[in-house]
């Protein structure tokens, strides 16, 4: 009952409507059909959610798509080594962003310092689409910029730090019963 009470609801207060882009528990997706007692949401690889209509409106539903000045934003975050120059590395993603035809200038692109640690320096870039449907081409056509200046510019993009700690006192037995037998 409480499910048809609420399809009444949407259907008629119209928090949602079919081709919204939303997300709710975990969930993100195109509703492609509002019926009386559920909703379909079709997700990015084609398959279909029921989601009873009482928690559309029981529980905290993002619609990504309503409103008439709806952007999607694009981050992305590197880390380069230590010795990299950031102001350098800032110009460099910026210039990949005002480079884009589809990052808008405003907001502006923007790059933030996020980071220093012995793997190095971790820089965030983000810009702003003028739709949430496309910031993941749009990452895409970015990342492969980004990558081409890096190179040409020869900076780096750090290398992950692997530490392999053992039991050494464990590992100095075996290592002299080894060489015991051979001898």
């Amino acid at each position: 009952m409480k499910n048809f009470i609420s399809g009444l609801i949407l259907l008629t207060e119209r928090p949602v409507k079919v081709g919204d882009m939303v997300g709710i528990s975990g969930v993100e997706g195109d509703i492609r059909r509002i019926n009386v007692r559920a909703t379909e949401i079709q997700l990015a690889d084609r398959s279909t959610v029921i989601v009873p209509n009482s928690h559309l409106i029981s529980q905290n539903l993002r619609n990504v798509t309503m409103g008439d000045r709806t952007q999607g934003v694009t981050t992305l975050t590197l880390t380069c080594p230590l010795d990299t120059d950031p102001e350098q590395v800032r110009d460099l993603l910026l210039g990949a962003c005002q480079a884009h035809p589809s990052i808008l200038d405003h907001p502006a692109p923007s790059v933030m310092f996020s980071q220093l640690t012995p793997d190095g320096i971790t820089l965030s870039v983000t810009g702003y689409v003028r739709s949430p449907r496309i910031t993941g081409d749009i990452k895409s056509d970015l990342l492969f910029e980004i990558l081409k200046r890096l190179r040409a510019a020869k900076i780096p993009l750090s290398k992950p730090q692997t530490v392999m700690v053992g039991n050494l006192h464990h590992q100095s037995r075996a290592a002299s019963a080894t060489t015991s037998s051979l001898v």
